[in-house]
């Protein structure tokens, strides 16, 4: 081999995909955890978490006959947007109820103020539920005793900015 074709070719060539080889390293995701393994919320990688659903639970028990309490079980470092939430773009969390067949209950939701958060985009501060929050909501005196499951469309946004995609999550109601 010439001389030049190893100085104008091949060591250039080499250092690439050394360069690349690096950077694919570097970026390569982190292993996700195996079947049966324990994962808890608490310090929640940000980087770990793939859905809202892996981040946001909910509680729900019925404190009388025609009204529910829902708790919003969040990990740490990460918030949902409040209702209305602060902006068109952003997803707001939305309460809803139904019946063990599947037909929908119609709810008068009560949505607590949430905190202000800064959004970092030099507007007006957001709106957010954080672990813990409590949304009521009365029942329709037709449906006060029938059993009941609720769902509640949320999405989750870490305090450092990233969002994730909305997602539902569901529980059934408890009975005091």
């Amino acid at each position: 081999m010439s001389k030049s074709l190893i100085l104008g070719w091949v060591i250039p060539g080499l250092a690439a995909i050394a360069v690349a080889g690096v950077l694919l390293a570097w970026q390569w995701p982190a292993p996700t955890p195996e079947a049966g393994e324990t994962v808890t919320q608490t310090g929640v990688d940000n980087d770990a978490a793939k859905t809202t659903a892996d981040l946001v639970t909910i509680r729900a028990v019925r404190t009388d006959a025609r009204t529910l309490r829902v708790t919003l079980d969040i990990a740490g470092d990460w918030h949902v947007n409040a209702n209305p939430a602060s902006l068109d773009f952003l997803i707001p969390t939305v309460l809803s109820a139904d019946t063990d067949g599947g037909e929908p209950v119609p709810l008068t939701v009560d949505y607590p103020a949430g905190r202000d958060i800064d959004s970092g985009l030099g507007d007006a501060p957001w709106r957010v539920y954080d672990d813990g929050s409590v949304i009521t909501a009365t029942l329709a005196e037709a449906s006060a005793t029938e059993p009941l499951s609720v769902k509640v469309q949320v999405q989750a946004c870490h305090d450092s900015g990233r969002c994730l995609t909305p997602d539902t999550v569901r529980a059934q109601v408890d009975t005091p």
